[in-house]
């Protein structure tokens, strides 16, 4: 047992040494997380809307366009990045941004299981990883894994956490602010149950 805690103690240090190894990956990282802090903040005060079409297609371009940034990463410097592990993942992950912009675009999953999929922790939590790894700084072994899942479920709580102790924007909650562009899962500014073009405006 004192071995196993040893292990994921070992990863802890790997993941959070990381980004020292390199100071210049902080002029990626350092956004990454200011994007998901806001939009944290966003959702904590507006806590009636939801994730929406429109915003999962904007998050699928973003996963493509970090993949676009890994591959052309790989390839420079005469491959001295290169590895079949590395490419095979930028592969598994173009196929999830091709996922996410296939569904965003044809709605053929219900939204409040395909969101899920899309969501903007998951996106941004991805690109920080694949940014360490395919530059090198970040070492990927069976206990970093574990790591790195045990780190997604704290981010979660954390997010959970945060969304909960912001305080509401004033008249949110009485669908004051419902003015928002984006759409629901019948299609943007159509609200299908009472006939009404424009109400359907109310949710991203």
């Amino acid at each position: 047992m004192a071995t196993v805690w040893a292990n994921i103690l070992d990863g802890f240090v790997e993941i959070f040494s990381s980004p020292f190894k390199d100071l210049t990956i902080l002029w990626i990282l350092i956004p990454i997380i200011l994007f998901w802090f806001i939009i944290e903040i966003y959702f904590g005060r507006y806590k009636t809307e939801k994730l929406g079409w429109s915003t999962a297609l904007g998050n699928g371009l973003t996963i493509f366009w970090v993949v676009t940034i890994s591959i052309r990463t790989l390839f420079a410097n005469n491959f001295e990045l290169f590895s079949i592990n590395k490419l095979l993942f930028i592969i598994s992950i173009a196929a999830y941004s091709a996922f996410i912009i296939s569904i965003s675009f044809t709605h053929r999953i219900k939204g409040k299981i395909f969101f899920i999929f899309a969501s903007p922790t998951i996106v941004y939590y991805l690109f920080g990883i694949v940014m360490l790894w395919v530059h090198g700084l970040l070492d990927i072994t069976f206990w970093v894994v574990i790591d790195l899942i045990i780190l997604y479920i704290f981010v979660l709580i954390l997010e959970f956490i945060l969304r909960k102790t912001i305080p509401s924007a004033l008249g949110n909650e009485h669908g004051m602010d419902d003015m928002s562009m984006g759409g629901t899962e019948t299609g943007p500014g159509l609200d299908t149950g009472t006939g009404n073009i424009g109400k359907g405006f109310g949710k991203i």
